[in-house]
């Protein structure tokens, strides 16, 4: 089956090409929507468009074209910004759609599902699932579009249900959880941004935090706080995730892993810090502007490992260590000193599965 990929980016064409190839489709690529009108019908079944691109047709405007004139079915790549045209682009018949950043699975199950699909041998079975994933997805789209627009100071929809559960007092809401804290630097990120031109340096750190966000969201983490080149993610608050030292190290693993992937030519690494421990969780601020966000020692010393991660080390805890040393392969940095503590920590080094 022949997929075309449309999209203004080459790393997001190239990353689509391999994944899809890799899963045995024939695939074909264009740049913006003229360029990929003129490639259609031809030998194509499916196309992945993004939705904001240059030329005279955005994506809406091609998945018009193509549902009016063919049986082509389209699948839209869209981002948290964009998500009002996308629900137009569903109206126009796009058959199901993916919000950036994706992963690799994530792709190849959207286009597996829209091949079985095309692959039913009954007219009216195959209309009923599409008529269903088409409403799954508007019904998604509208509510996503609804909490951003509601709960746009918050930084996921979990924080944002949290406080609908709780709208009278949420700003005043605090519990005591374990979790586990993930920090994650870009590191000589400064002496980089200064070599190059501003919208370079942009660009290179915002494809990172799309790595890093796609990994801790699939591990059901949360990206708690964007800082300036890191990030801090907490997974076990503000919902449960089962195992969550474990989610957090393979989130580590999964992000460093797509770096390498990826190859970056920027030469940019990434090194992460994961601890376990108890903290209050809630919102912090006051009643007008208030934060999600975990306090406590954990964090601290979370915050303190990272300080010492090398490119692309990843290194735990005493307790996320005790955790995961089952399942994964740690070697020992031994006790260090680090400040705020007044004795030496135990840490480890996350070298990978067993």
């Amino acid at each position: 089956m022949n997929v075309l990929i449309v999209d203004d980016e080459k790393s997001m064409r190239d990353l689509a090409s391999r994944t899809l190839r890799e899963a045995g489709y024939a695939v074909t690529t264009a740049s913006n929507g003229d360029e990929a009108l003129a490639l259609l019908p031809g030998q194509i079944e499916i196309v992945l468009t993004d939705l904001d691109m240059p030329g005279s047709l955005t994506g809406v405007d091609l998945t018009k074209r193509v549902r009016e004139k063919t049986n082509i079915d389209v699948i839209i790549m869209t981002g948290f910004p964009d998500l009002s045209t996308a629900i137009e682009a569903v109206r126009e018949g796009a058959y199901d759609y993916l919000v950036k950043p994706f992963s690799p699975d994530t792709l190849r199950m959207a286009i597996d599902r829209c091949a079985a699909k095309r692959g039913l041998s009954k007219e009216l079975e195959r209309e009923r699932v599409l008529r269903e994933e088409l409403n799954r997805a508007y019904s998604e789209l509208s509510s996503m579009q609804k909490v951003r627009d509601l709960f746009g100071q918050f930084t996921t929809p979990e924080v944002a249900k949290f406080v609908m559960d709780h709208p009278d007092d949420f700003w005043k809401r605090g519990e005591r959880r374990e979790v586990s804290i993930l920090f994650a630097d870009v590191r000589q990120f400064t002496p980089y941004a200064s070599r190059v031109q501003p919208e370079e340096a942009v660009h290179s750190l915002n494809q990172i935090f799309e790595v890093l966000v796609a990994a801790v969201r699939q591990e059901g983490g949360e990206v708690n706080k964007f800082m300036g080149d890191g990030l801090m993610a907490i997974f076990g608050a503000p919902r449960d995730v089962p195992d969550h030292a474990a989610a957090a190290a393979r989130a580590a693993l999964k992000a460093r892993a797509m770096f390498h992937f990826l190859n970056a030519e920027d030469g940019l690494e990434v090194g992460f810090a994961v601890n376990t421990g108890d903290v209050i969780a809630g919102c912090v601020g006051a009643k007008d502007r208030t934060e999600y966000s975990v306090i406590g020692s954990a964090v601290n010393l979370a915050a303190r490992i990272e300080k010492l991660c090398g490119p692309r080390e990843i290194v735990l805890g005493p307790e996320t260590a005790r955790r995961v040393r089952d399942i994964f392969q740690l070697e020992s940095k031994g006790a260090v000193d680090l400040q705020g503590f007044a004795d030496p920590v135990e840490l480890w080094t996350l070298m990978g599965p067993k």
